[in-house]
């Protein structure tokens, strides 16, 4: 995939995240779901934990290719255990293992794009990589995030309408001609 489709799909689901962010009901529901669901650890960890274990077994000779197998069985006996031993807010650390996986898949379709527009995505997704780091280390301050903007109408507002123009802005981007200085 191109780096213009990748910006493009990024945008437009910023975009369709912002209007989920004005909505008290939808914040409820999803905290709910992160935070007391059974299933949730499930799909987050599950679908986050799988592809990372593709990208170990993927590892070239350069990225400690040679030990692909004992990492893999490492990295895989470390997901296992983690559905049994570390319960407790497992769902917002799948969702950060999540989050970095698909960041990675982000900044490698970009990678040796020449255009200047480059750096408004990459710039996004460092702030992806930051906070799936924060939130990967001390899942709780998710979980009371999340509380603050289920009480804060004007911090819902704010945070919705900074994502809805960068999501426009990162819709719109591909498709203007930038030049060069």
């Amino acid at each position: 995939m191109s780096g213009n489709v990748t910006i493009f799909i990024v945008g437009v689901v910023v975009t369709l995240l912002s209007l989920f962010s004005f909505s008290n009901n939808y914040l409820q529901k999803l905290s709910n779901w992160l935070l007391f669901s059974k299933y949730a650890p499930f799909v987050t960890l599950g679908i986050g934990g799988t592809v990372f274990l593709v990208n170990v077994f993927h590892l070239n000779m350069a990225d400690f290719g040679e030990h692909r197998f004992a990492l893999l069985a490492l990295f895989a006996t470390i997901i296992l255990l983690s559905f049994f031993k570390m319960r407790e807010l497992l769902s917002i650390r799948g969702l950060a293992v999540l989050l970095l996986v698909c960041s990675k898949a982000m900044l490698d379709n970009v990678y040796c794009e020449p255009a200047l527009w480059k750096n408004y995505f990459v710039s996004f997704v460092y702030l992806i990589i930051i906070f799936s780091m924060l939130i990967g280390t001390m899942p709780y301050l998710l979980r009371d995030f999340l509380d603050f903007l289920i009480k804060s109408r004007t911090s819902r507002v704010i945070l919705g309408t900074f994502l809805m123009i960068y999501g426009i802005l990162l819709t719109f981007i591909p498709f203007g001609k930038v030049s060069h200085v």
